[in-house]
């Protein structure tokens, strides 16, 4: 039997498709790494200089091979990503100016276990780079993908060389041919401190991509057994799929290539920006997310998984996950209770190692010191998987035209008590003005702002007064975001022409005028990350619970029941009756209504007046429009049931 290496880490990772394009004469013509060089071109990963040239002999710096391999692996190098890891880790690496081009490279790269610092808690992102230390860097894109390689010894001459840190990484991609020795005086040598040229970054990252992507083999399908710190052993090979699972025992698993293609228990993590798909043809997006996402699996197949997360039930491409099978999970995400505050703890795969940020109230079934897991953050299973409670929070589910009673000075102590040196300091009465002329609560909108921006912080936000990261795509994400002549145009616009007509209207995009998570809400095609929403209502959650208690006001959380559609297209009329006036359609099953009051009836069962809009969104914008009371049919009646209370937690 074969001895292998296993590993099973997440990354993210897109798949790059770019068409053969024809090249004229220039300075990678004739080069030995010509091809290579030209695909990594092509695909936009590599790129040329002002003067035209590629410079295939140039060595290469450490912060140009971080943006080589984030590119390779089509990392989103997004304003949302940067501003989420900026909030986790400001400061990163000591010597890794913020306004450098390389700087979201690195952050991507180092969230991601890619790269690794200096004592001390520098990069050195202008050092040339050896070839020891590019092969740490690649063994670290391997590993994210689960890649499975033999394990050789090392018979170069200069092995004693090697760094204690580099021998793995050698020994691994030597084993995968994607780095190879040097031929000296006719030996074979690795030369660790060797730097490494353009040309050559071009041949081991094409050498990476073609492992990750293997062409199609006679024996593809083997089954192993895998087990924490120990070497997992091949058994079989076979020639299909379907031959490899139904050849599996019990605790063992298929391997496609160098990845795990089939497993019956585990998780299944998300390696890219994956879309679920409505039909097992994977041609309907239902939603997207990012990488490193636990989902629940449901079934595998060769070419799709079914899988669900939040409420969504849908399918993935086979290749957008990785499959780690219960003897190998070292960490998971999961909620807690602490203080009567409900904790997300994220759990990231590729650093082993997570985080935790607040969501909102504990519920009352819930006690300190245990863990409860949930794929949408309102059922809740307790560690041995039976089910521990449902609970809902408020702020997350709260229809967001509804206004707040917190002032503008109000929302600025909030935010100068929580960050004192906030650029955000000020515009509270910018978030008032936005409820008023365009709808948006403005809680709402202050958190969300703070979120996005980093409490005002970011680039974007300091350089384009732009706190929501308005027109910022993937890869330049700083030059295409939007820029504002300050922070009151940038908010007021944000919601008139992106947010209200966007999010709350009956538009593709519009899941429900709430936070929401990836089945409803706003969550769902806002952001990549199935937790924004999560955490926007948690920065509202902290501010509500600090404002109340510093002015001696009422809490908002729980003001008014809250209940969501079960159907789409559920009218809102002028009064309780069919026959009324409608006023608007929530478009959407799962949209949230506050209920304000309780009408019974006779004839058409339970009626609910219901919290308005008070904004009209057409072709002139948004503009301030009272709509009066409004009035949703619930149940009772002959028109069945439209509206089911939600279970706050309180």
């Amino acid at each position: 039997m074969k001895k292998i290496s296993v590993f099973l880490v997440t990354l993210l990772m897109l798949l790059s498709i770019s068409a053969p394009a024809l090249h004229a004469q220039d300075d990678i013509s004739g080069s030995p790494f010509e091809k290579d060089m030209r695909s990594l071109i092509d695909k936009e990963i590599m790129q040329g200089f002002e003067d035209g040239t590629y410079r295939p002999k140039a060595e290469v710096t450490r912060a140009q091979f971080t943006a080589f391999i984030t590119r390779a692996l089509d990392l989103p190098v997004t304003e949302e990503v940067i501003t989420e890891l900026q909030s986790l880790d400001p400061t990163s690496f000591s010597d890794v100016d913020s306004g450098r081009w390389y700087y979201p490279y690195i952050l991507v790269a180092n969230n991601e276990g890619l790269i690794q610092g200096y004592p001390g808690g520098t990069f050195k992102p202008n050092e040339k780079i050896s070839r020891q230390n590019m092969a740490v860097i690649m063994m670290n894109a391997a590993k994210s993908k689960g890649i499975v390689t033999e394990t050789e010894p090392l018979t170069f001459k200069d092995n004693g060389k090697i760094r204690s840190y580099a021998k793995e990484a050698v020994q691994i991609l030597t084993g995968l041919e994607i780095i190879n020795g040097k031929v000296i005086n006719g030996g074979s040598y690795f030369a660790p401190s060797d730097l490494t040229t353009r040309g050559e970054t071009a041949a081991v990252i094409n050498r990476l991509l073609k492992v990750l992507n293997p062409p199609e083999e006679k024996y593809n399908y083997s089954v192993a057994t895998l087990g924490k710190d120990k070497e997992p052993v091949i058994h079989k090979s076979y020639k299909t799929y379907d031959q490899a699972v139904s050849n599996a025992s019990s605790g063992q698993v298929v391997l496609k290539g160098n990845s795990v293609a089939w497993i019956k228990d585990g998780k299944a993590v998300s390696n890219t920006f994956t879309s679920i798909y409505k039909d097992k043809n994977l041609s309907s997006s239902l939603t997207y997310f990012t990488s490193g996402v636990e989902v629940k699996l449901l079934d595998l197949t060769e070419n799709y998984a079914k899988v669900q997360l939040a409420d969504t039930v849908g399918y993935v491409a086979q290749e957008d996950i990785n499959l780690v099978p219960s003897s190998m999970i070292e960490g998971r995400s999961y909620y807690y209770a602490k203080n009567g505050d409900l904790y997300h703890y994220k759990y990231n795969t590729s650093l082993k190692s997570g985080s935790s940020y607040v969501y909102g109230k504990a519920p009352s079934f819930m006690r300190e010191g245990r863990k409860y897991y949930s794929y949408n953050g309102n059922t809740f299973l307790n560690e041995n998987g039976s089910k521990a409670g449902d609970a809902y929070q408020y702020f997350n589910r709260l229809p967001l035209y509804s206004d707040t009673s917190y002032t503008a000075e109000q929302l600025d102590n909030f935010i100068a008590a929580e960050q004192p040196n906030s650029p955000l300091i000020g515009t509270g009465d910018d978030f008032k003005k936005a409820e008023k002329l365009h709808g948006t609560n403005a809680l709402y909108l202050m958190a969300h702002a703070i979120h996005e921006s980093n409490w005002g912080k970011s680039r974007i936000a300091q350089d384009k007064n732009n706190l929501f990261g308005i027109g910022a795509r993937d890869g330049t994400p700083y030059e295409s975001a939007y820029s504002y002549k300050n922070f009151e145009t940038g908010i007021l616009e944000a919601a008139e022409d992106f947010i209200v007509p966007g999010y709350f209207e009956n538009t593709w995009k519009s899941y429900g005028a709430h936070l929401g998570n990836k089945s409803s809400g706003m969550n769902v095609y806002y952001a990549s990350d199935p937790y924004w929403g999560q955490k926007i209502a948690g920065h509202m959650y902290r501010a509500d619970k600090y404002l109340s208690k510093k002015y001696g006001v009422k809490s908002e959380l729980g003001a008014s029941p809250l209940a969501e559609t079960l159907k789409p297209d559920t009218n809102v009329r002028t009064s309780a009756r069919t026959s009324a006036g409608k006023i608007y359609s929530l478009g959407k099953a799962g949209s949230t209504v506050q209920i304000l009051d309780t009408v019974n009836t006779s004839s058409e069962g339970t009626w609910y007046e219901v919290t308005t809009k008070d904004y009209e969104s057409g072709k002139t914008g948004v503009k301030p429009v009272d709509h009066g009371k409004g009035f949703v049919y619930s149940h009772n009646g002959r028109y069945g049931t439209n509206l089911e209370k939600l279970n706050i937690a309180e």
